[in-house]
């Protein structure tokens, strides 16, 4: 009896198995070509991701050129969309122009730097900003937060991790709020 009881699951998992598998797989390629950016914190393991949204015809969404969502670690990964209050206050961004080959935006929580979002020579779409006029490849961010309250964290540095455009070299920039 136990015999067959086991034939049975596996009868019935492994299709699931290999579907799951197929799925991790595709969204593993679609992460590697539609991820821009990650905010990572220490407060917890969740991150936030900004993605690429672009039309059928590979150009920018003229709406929404980038989309804001949260992976939960803290929740088994579960894909969550920011609240309002998150938008509004920490990870969202402010759009100051967009066409269908570019977007210039600002965080929310800091309008002191400016952001492009734009094709680079590998055809591909990257954000870029300045550090002290060197252009830059955005890669991620990381933000330090040292207790405070859920509605106001202490936010006590925010690094962005960057490539130099021209030499290719790997660079920080820390800011203090």
């Amino acid at each position: 009896m136990a015999v067959k009881l086991i034939r049975l699951t596996l009868i019935i998992s492994i299709p699931f198995l290999l579907l799951l598998v197929n799925k991790c797989a595709h969204a593993q390629a679609d992460s590697v070509n539609y991820h821009l950016f990650k905010i990572d914190r220490s407060k917890d393991k969740n991150v936030v991701f900004y993605d690429i949204n672009l039309t059928d015809n590979g150009k920018l969404h003229n709406q929404k050129p980038i989309t804001i969502y949260w992976i939960k670690n803290s929740k088994k990964g579960n894909i969550e969309s920011l609240t309002w209050i998150q938008k509004k206050y920490a990870y969202g961004i402010n759009y100051l122009a967009i066409t269908d080959e570019f977007a210039t935006f600002k965080f929310v929580s800091y309008d002191k730097l400016t952001f492009t979002l734009k094709k680079s020579n590998d055809k591909k779409y990257h954000v870029f900003t300045k550090f002290d006029d060197v252009l830059v490849k955005v890669k991620h961010v990381f933000v330090q937060i040292d207790g405070g309250t859920f509605w106001i964290p202490n936010v006590t540095e925010v690094k962005i991790y960057a490539t130099e455009v021209k030499t290719g070299k790997e660079t920080i920039k820390t800011i203090y709020p």
